[in-house]
């Protein structure tokens, strides 16, 4: 311990910031020396999951009697964890306190998740919407969005919005309009939100990803972000009348001519409304609950750019939607199929009508389809056998093919099902084939 309180105090306080804060701050019981070194850390995480009242508040008083007089120039980084809030150790008013203080001081992120605080939610300063520093925000669970009339985030580039609710309906759009350099977002929602229709109108964003729950109250979805490259929408509600039409159901996209990447996890939408936005996508990954033909998107489309599509078989209709895609995809070089574990089983044995979908073999599989791999193939349902065959038989540059059947399947049925798909493969001989 000598040698290392030898080094100067910047290189400590470098080995120091390798550290949990925690653990940063019991090195001041060393010496002398060693006892505010942890007041230069740029980076402060606080992680509170106790029940104890008492060490709660023991906490609470530690954070509010240091921040105020930490030393480095500025709060690079500050996350604040806490459950249990409701039993008093920590109160709303200490987290506005310290983020108050952090946006003083120039805090460049900001994460704040917050559980269990009971109906007291906590309302941040109106200070954080026009900070200038702010590079990086967080805010989960119990927090209120209350976005004040003047908004300025000038340098916020990531914002990440998970389960908070909105003091207002506009309250979400007025932040969001006021961040001129956001690049990536996250929003999920759950329950109610105080939100209706959601707008993502954002000319800089690259990265968007969405979660609807099953509770989630939602008027439809508009969006008009050209810059886009990344797209995931997790929309988990259901409409028990089963009218996808419906303008709860309503995606509404412009043009997103730099979309590289798409993942949709949908229920019940309907995407033939939104699918026109996405032809320039070159990987896109879909478990849709499609119900019926005449959802799936409009004729005429064609994904010139699409280079890997991975699609869910756990919906009735899924192959028609996979034909119309190998159809539409010219350039397609992997083609991956699963099942989402916890995804309503919707898996029945209906007619493929391959010969009304196809009448010739997609151009992809003559000249382009490169790697086919299926996980999780229920080959008792001939309609799942008769498209793995389709594809083995016509795919024509094939270099592999992988197909996995469900462990519960006995091994003289998977030999069988392996059999008759390996007389049905006529791709290259150097193409490799397995099965499991």
């Amino acid at each position: 311990m000598d040698k290392l309180s030898q080094l100067p105090d910047e290189l400590l306080v470098k080995v120091l910031s390798f550290l949990p804060t925690k653990d940063a701050v019991s090195t001041s019981i060393l010496s002398m020396q060693w006892k505010s070194l942890w007041m230069w850390l740029p980076k402060l995480e606080f992680d509170y999951s106790c029940y104890s009242v008492s060490r709660g508040q023991g906490l609470a008083r530690f954070i509010s009697l240091n921040l105020p007089v930490h030393k480095a120039p500025a709060i690079e980084s500050l996350s604040l964890k806490f459950r249990y809030g409701i039993n008093g150790s920590i109160e709303p008013e200490d987290i506005h306190f310290w983020v108050s203080l952090a946006i003083y001081k120039n805090v460049r992120e900001l994460c704040l998740k917050l559980f269990y605080f009971g109906e007291r939610q906590t309302k941040l300063p109106s200070s954080l919407y026009n900070c200038e520093s702010l590079v990086i925000l967080t805010l989960k669970d119990e927090i209120l969005v209350d976005v004040p009339g003047t908004v300025c985030l000038p340098s916020l580039k990531t914002l990440f919005l998970r389960r908070v609710t909105y003091s207002d309906e506009n309250s979400l759009h007025r932040l969001l309009s006021n961040c001129p350099v956001l690049e990536d977002l996250v929003v999920e929602r759950d329950e109610v939100d105080n939100l209706g229709k959601m707008s993502v109108i954002v000319k800089s964003l690259q990265r968007l990803t969405l979660k609807m729950s099953i509770a989630c109250d939602l008027d439809g979805l508009m969006m008009n972000t050209p810059s886009l490259k990344y797209f995931k929408v997790t929309d988990e509600r259901l409409d028990s009348h089963g009218d996808s039409d419906s303008p709860r159901y309503a995606y509404s996209f412009e043009a997103m001519p730099k979309l590289e990447e798409a993942d949709f996890l949908l229920t019940f939408q309907n995407i033939k409304k939104c699918f026109r936005s996405f032809t320039s996508v070159k990987r896109l990954s879909l478990c849709l609950g499609v119900y019926k033909e005449e959802s799936i998107y409009h004729e005429g489309l064609v994904f010139n750019q699409l280079e890997h599509l991975k699609i869910c078989s756990c919906d009735s209709d899924w192959s028609i939607l996979l034909a119309r895609l190998l159809r539409d995809s010219p350039n397609l070089r992997e083609l991956e199929t699963y099942v989402i574990e916890d995804h309503p089983d919707r898996r029945v044995d209906l007619p493929n009508h391959w010969d009304n979908q196809l009448n010739c073999v997609p151009r992809c599989l003559l000249s382009s389809l490169e790697t086919f791999h299926w996980s999780e193939m229920y080959g008792l349902l001939q309609n799942q056998m008769d498209v793995a065959k389709y594809i083995l038989r016509n795919a024509r540059c094939l270099k592999s093919a992988t197909i996995f059947f469900p462990t519960t399947y006995a091994q003289e049925k998977r030999d069988e099902m392996i059999e008759e798909l390996s007389l049905s493969f006529r791709g290259p001989e150097t193409c490799q084939v397995f099965f499991d």
